[in-house]
Parts: C-alpha cells; sequence; structure tokens
C-alpha cells in the first residue's frame, strides 16, 4: 500500500507528540467575537435602562398637557445593575473557547456597568434626600 503523494511521513523519531488540551481561538476570531459581544452589552444595557425608566412610571415620550414642561428621568438603577451581572456572567462563555481577548472586553464592560448603576442610584438617591430638604424648608 503507498502513501498519498504530497502528505508528509511520519515515521520512527520523526514523529510529532500527540495534539494535548484544546487549542486556543485564533486572534482575529477572538476580536470578532469581542467586538460582538460589545454590541449586544451596549443593547442589553439601554434595554435594561428602558425598561427601568418604563417600570418606574417616570417615562412619557409625549407632553400628554402640551406644557412643554421638562421630562424627568428617574428610574430604577436596579435594572442596569442587572444588565451588568449578566454581562459578568456571559463572560465564563467565551472562557471556554479560549478567548481571552473577549474575557477580558466582557469583564471590563461588566464592570462599567455595575459601577455606572451603583453611582446613578447614588446620585439618585442623594438627589430625593436635596429634594426632600428643599420641600421641608419651603413649607415651614
Amino acid at each position: 500500500m503507498t502513501a498519498p503523494v504530497g502528505l508528509p511521513h511520519f515515521r520512527g523519531a520523526n514523529v510529532p507528540p500527540p495534539p494535548t488540551g484544546r487549542r486556543q481561538l485564533p486572534v482575529a476570531a477572538d476580536i470578532a467575537l469581542a467586538v460582538g459581544l460589545l454590541v449586544l452589552d451596549v443593547i442589553g444595557a439601554v434595554a435594561a435602562f428602558l425598561l427601568g425608566i418604563d417600570v418606574s412610571g417616570d417615562w412619557r415620550p409625549f407632553d400628554p398637557g402640551a406644557d412643554n414642561s421638562d421630562v424627568t428621568f428617574g428610574f430604577n438603577w436596579l435594572y442596569v445593575g442587572i444588565a451588568g451581572g449578566v454581562v459578568l456572567l456571559t463572560a465564563a462563555l467565551p472562557y471556554l473557547l479560549r478567548a481571552y481577548v473577549s474575557v477580558a472586553l466582557q469583564v471590563l464592560v461588566g464592570m462599567v456597568v455595575l459601577v455606572v448603576a451603583m453611582s446613578g442610584a447614588q446620585y439618585d438617591e442623594e438627589r430625593g434626600t436635596r429634594a426632600d430638604a428643599a420641600v421641608s424648608v419651603a413649607y415651614r
């Protein structure tokens, strides 16, 4: 039986060792995966932002009284925090593919979304205490 022409022939000491473990995802594919996940993260954070505004009942896209008054956005930051947690949890999936750039970007974006959610909640809490103090002073 003859070996196919053009293929390497390994015999004796010329035999390479068998591949061990799983291979890492190629860098170009890892970067493409990171960009795709980043787009999904942005869509998820914006959806959580709009869901939080809608649930709190503070968002009215059109002014029903047509008096051109300001629209205030005071929403529950919990939804954005949950979106940040989901982003952090999704970092485990690219890790299974050995996509280390995607994992690093997912963890970074998840931490940023969580910090934004915590600072937004703190800002709303401080704004609420200042508004309560102003109302109590005005009614004295």
